[in-house]
């Protein structure tokens, strides 16, 4: 399962979500995976799936 944490950001301090590989990308190039990421997954509101 996934966790959701909401939490609020402040000019002191900000939060990085950084998008969970997607089962069976283990060989794949950083190029490769970037063609992945969403925007929402880059703000935590969805994951990134093989098409």
């Amino acid at each position: 399962g996934h966790r959701l944490a909401v939490h609020d950001a402040t000019a002191d301090l900000r939060f990085l979500v950084l998008p969970a590989r997607p089962e069976g990308t283990g060989g794949w190039s950083a190029e490769q995976l970037a063609t992945l990421v969403t925007r929402d997954a880059m703000i935590g509101t969805a994951v990134c799936e093989v098409g």
